[in-house]
């Protein structure tokens, strides 16, 4: 995000093999993003990492354009997939520009269909997973925002330690967005369980919106670390056609290569 900074966290990537990744780490990396009318926020993000996908070091800058209660972010580099969020008509859609094909994903019903035994083992494995969140009293410029530090410690599926440091300087609002990605969010599987709650009210001691995002993670056997970093916020006026879907491009239906959101997530 920006990704979403946050999120992150955040690009989607545009191979067909990488759609699993970025719904994974969509709800357990920060998402950037916020809520605007038709005056939004334009937000541009450097995104390293190291480790992805069994690749050597990467860098890319993402835009993101917030209004209409959608949240479009575009990215860079080879084979790069924007993404849409759209909290009216809750999907999130992803677009391949290379192949000219766009994913979307109807949020809910993804959720209302997860049941079964498959659907189960998911919540436990997601309801094992403790998160705790320290203030340390920190604090440090960067850019042109004051900003608090937060060390996060996430176990579970998924081991993560994040380094956040976060700006109380602007006044954008997150929730919605990272609610629609998260497991734990109002809903995804975990909205009325004591984990979800116990999950939710911890990431809440996070006061503000993250400009800088270090995360080491261990995945599969896998150690991965990430560093978004948020350069420029503006207030600016935002097209409606940002948002729309490129003409002759054709849909894709989503497969085991693309999990629901929260679950696979992004």
């Amino acid at each position: 995000m920006m990704n979403p900074q946050g999120s992150s966290i955040e690009r989607p990537p545009g191979r067909t093999r990488r759609f699993a990744l970025p719904l994974l780490l969509g709800a357990l990396l920060p998402v950037s993003g916020a809520i605007a009318d038709a005056e939004g926020f334009y937000i541009e993000t450097i995104n390293r990492g190291s480790g992805m996908m069994g690749e050597g070091p990467t860098e890319d800058r993402s835009r993101t354009y917030l209004a209409y209660e959608k949240m479009k972010v575009v990215n860079e580099g080879p084979d790069a997939t924007d993404m849409i969020m759209d909290l009216s008509a809750g999907t999130i859609t992803f677009i391949n520009h290379d192949a000219k094909e766009y994913l979307p994903i109807d949020v809910k019903s993804v959720m209302e269909s997860m049941s079964g035994p498959a659907a189960e083992q998911m919540r436990a494995m997601m309801g094992d997973m403790t998160i705790k969140v320290e203030a340390t009293g920190e604090t440090k410029q960067i850019g042109e925002w004051n900003t608090k530090q937060y060390r996060v410690t996430k176990t579970g599926m998924v081991g993560i330690e994040q380094e956040i440091w976060a700006t109380e300087d602007v006044d954008i609002d997150v929730t919605r967005y990272t609610d629609m990605m998260s497991m734990s969010g109002p809903g995804g599987v975990l909205a009325n369980s004591p984990a979800g709650e116990a999950q939710r009210a911890e990431m809440s001691k996070i006061k503000g919106y993250p400009i800088l995002t270090k995360a080491k993670m261990e995945m599969m056997g896998t150690r991965m670390e990430t560093e978004t970093e948020v350069t420029v916020i503006r207030k600016e006026a935002i097209p409606a056609d940002i948002f729309e879907i490129p003409e002759g491009y054709s849909i894709r239906e989503m497969g085991m290569e693309a999990p629901p959101p929260g679950g696979g997530h992004p």
